[in-house]
């Protein structure tokens, strides 16, 4: 015989047992949120290949001491620049031997049309030199409005220490004009200022300004243009 009892009328009070749910609409049955389709696995031909290792090439699988010229003769025709250097040998292939030629010439025709310019002056050096990572003496920026507000701290800050190496001369912002660049954040900028004094034409200013993102900008020179 089972011992389990109901708990609830042992002190002689009986509970009744719940009521069913009440039944569902049509229209609140139609507002309960769909679950969301599981998602289809992607068709083999639409999957992401696996990446597969690069074949090597023969002269690769040989030792360094056994190579000779002759192993790379495969790149002779090659589009692409190909260049192997070693202690025995220097491999160039065409496409190399073409591009440093260019890269020589248009470099010369560079330093031809720069000469006594100011880094003040820079022009555009040729597309050809700057994806290989030349190194100028200067580069002209684009003007823009982000640069320009981006210069204008620079700016005051030379006239800062301008003003305060002339001390009978009160001059304030006006404009940039342009600006070269080199890596280090070195500035060389051109920009526009006036006397604080009512019908002051403005003057032209050459600043070298070191952006110091860290600390007060360096300004290493700031005068009126000549």
């Amino acid at each position: 015989m089972s011992t389990e009892c109901d708990t609830s009328s042992l002190f002689g009070v009986i509970r009744p047992p719940p009521p069913p749910p009440p039944p569902e609409n049509l229209e609140e049955r139609g507002k309960r949120p769909k679950s969301e389709p599981e998602a289809e696995p992607e068709p083999e031909e639409k999957q992401k290949p696996k990446w597969k290792p690069r074949e090597k090439a023969a002269w690769e699988l040989k030792a360094l001491k056994d190579l000779t010229l002759s192993d790379f003769s495969m790149y002779d025709e090659d589009v692409k620049p190909f260049y192997f250097d070693c202690d025995k040998f220097v491999y160039k292939n065409k496409a190399m031997i073409n591009q440093e030629k260019e890269i020589k010439d248009a470099m010369a025709d560079h330093v031809k049309r720069s000469r006594n310019l100011s880094p003040f002056d820079a022009i555009t050096p040729p597309k050809v030199t700057t994806k290989f990572g030349i190194c100028w003496p200067a580069v002209p920026l684009n003007m823009t409005d982000d640069l320009r507000l981006e210069l204008t701290p620079l700016c005051n800050a030379a006239l800062d220490k301008f003003n305060a190496d002339n001390q009978d001369t009160n001059y304030v912002f006006v404009d940039v004009v342009k600006t070269t660049w080199r890596p280090g954040g070195v500035y060389y900028i051109t920009f526009q200022a006036q006397k604080d004094s009512p019908n002051c034409p403005a003057d032209t200013f050459q600043a070298r300004v070191v952006d110091k993102r860290t600390g007060p900008h360096a300004v290493t020179s700031c005068s009126i243009k000549i």
